[in-house]
C-alpha cells in the first residue's frame, strides 16, 4: 500500500537559501529590538508591521513545504509589513536605542527580501 505520492520542494539554490535565511534572522533581529521600545505607541505599530510580514514568510514557507509556488501576494504581505514597520520606526523617539537597532535590523530585512526576489526564481 502506497504511503503517497512525494512532491518535490522549490528548496532554491544556496544564494536563494541564504537570503531567506538572513530576512528570516534580521526580522527577529529587529523584533527584539522593537520589543525594547520606549515608546508604546511605535512599539505596538512596529510590532504590527512585523507580524503582518512574519505571517507573509509563514505563508511562503507553507508553499514551498508543500511543493507550490510561492503567491505573489504573499511576498506582497511581507513587504507591506516591512514598510509598516518602516514608517512606525520613523514616527519613533531617535535617541531611542531601540529605535535605532530595530531601524539598522529591518534595513538588514528589507535588503535580504530584495535577495529573496532576485535569487529564488
Amino acid at each position: 500500500m502506497p504511503l503517497g505520492v512525494l512532491q518535490p520542494r522549490q528548496i532554491g539554490d544556496l544564494g536563494c537559501n541564504i537570503a531567506r535565511l538572513k530576512i528570516v534572522s534580521a526580522i527577529k533581529s529587529t523584533q527584539n529590538s522593537v520589543d525594547n521600545i520606549k515608546d508604546p505607541a511605535v512599539k505596538e505599530a512596529a510590532a504590527a508591521g512585523l507580524k503582518q510580514a512574519n505571517d507573509g514568510i509563514g505563508s511562503i514557507a507553507k508553499a514551498l513545504v508543500t511543493g507550490q509556488k510561492a503567491a505573489a501576494d504573499d511576498r506582497n504581505t511581507v513587504e507591506a509589513g516591512l514598510t509598516a514597520t518602516g514608517t512606525a520606526l520613523q514616527g519613533g523617539d531617535q535617541t531611542d536605542d531601540a529605535v535605532k537597532s530595530a531601524g539598522g535590523s529591518l534595513q538588514k530585512a528589507v535588503s535580504a527580501g530584495q535577495d529573496v526576489v532576485s535569487k529564488c526564481k
